[in-house]
């Protein structure tokens, strides 16, 4: 097959900067690139220490969420967990899925909507989230040894007003895009 004419059968070194009308060096300043690299690299560390006690920060996050909740109501529904988390609940449920084949939380059908399932954290789970906490105690004082206490504490603070400001935005955005019905 032969390659199309332009720029496209050039090496990439002879080619122009511009594409789409922007500069391509632009995207070393992606600020969501930014933050997706950073994350990863703050999962890694999470993880290394809670796979010690077979979890993800994930999966400790889910169920210190569920934990929080129980201490308030019974249980929560998956679509209210997801908002919680700022996720889609399909995501939410892969999440789910080997928490509740390990018995640490438990679905069940909501009597008062059929179609939902109300989320608790069994006993088990209650027990492997005490073990955990450790490993998680440890895994945030390495991070916040790393950068320093006030950039932890910037960076949360500035994380928090970036989630909101994106949920308000983006929710202007879906009220402005999503015809009437």
């Amino acid at each position: 097959m032969k390659p199309p004419s332009g720029t496209d059968s050039l090496p990439a070194r002879l080619q122009s900067p511009i594409v789409g009308g922007i500069d391509i060096r632009e995207v070393a300043g992606c600020t969501c690139l930014r933050l997706r690299r950073s994350s990863r690299e703050a999962t890694r560390l999470f993880d290394a220490h809670l796979s010690k006690v077979g979890l993800t920060i994930g999966q400790f996050g889910l169920m210190a969420r569920l934990y929080a909740v129980g201490i308030f109501r019974e249980s929560i529904s998956i679509r209210d967990l997801a908002k919680l988390f700022g996720m889609d609940a399909t995501t939410l449920v892969r999440t789910l899925k080997p928490l509740e084949q390990q018995g640490w939380i438990v679905g069940e059908q909501n009597p008062k909507d059929r179609r939902s399932r109300l989320l608790t954290l069994t006993k088990e789970g209650r027990e492997r989230l005490a073990v955990a906490m450790p490993q998680w105690e440890a895994a945030q004082r390495e991070l916040r040894e790393s950068i320093g206490e006030p950039s932890a504490l910037a960076l949360n603070g500035m994380l928090d007003l970036v989630g909101q400001k994106l949920q308000l935005d983006l929710s202007a955005l879906d009220e402005e895009t999503t015809p009437p019905i």
